[in-house]
């Protein structure tokens, strides 16, 4: 069930949101998912390319493929912007090597893009 007008609004809303956080040379992919997730399965919402600086959003709920809000959308976004500006890296734990893409100061800085989405005058619509 795919709404044309809602992904015109998403496409422009996501292109001011770039703007907002100061993230250049960023695009936009829509998530192509056409079958609901099954329940009691995990399912991404985003990913991104570090390489390329493509953003690819699931604006669709996952079981019932009805428009997600616009809030939530944008917190994924938030989420995704802020792995090209806290940038994961590797360190040894437990005598192994691992990648930290998730951590503290990583957090910090998705919630410091969620203030500036909701403090600009366009976005701050979708939060009240």
């Amino acid at each position: 069930m795919r709404d044309a007008a809602f992904e015109r609004k998403v496409e422009r809303v996501m292109a001011y949101a770039f703007k907002v956080l100061r993230a250049r040379g960023f695009t936009y992919r829509r998530m192509q998912r056409n079958k609901a997730v099954a329940k009691n399965t995990s399912y991404l919402e985003g990913h991104t390319s570090l390489e390329t600086k493509q953003v690819v959003i699931d604006i669709y709920t996952a079981r019932l493929r009805k428009p997600k809000k616009m809030s939530a959308i944008l917190a994924v976004l938030a989420h995704e912007v802020a792995h090209h500006q806290k940038k994961p890296y590797r360190e040894r734990y437990k005598g192994r090597w691992i990648t930290r893409a998730h951590y503290p100061k990583f957090y910090a800085q998705v919630n410091k893009n969620i203030a500036k989405l909701k403090k600009d005058r366009k976005l701050k619509q979708f939060y009240e």
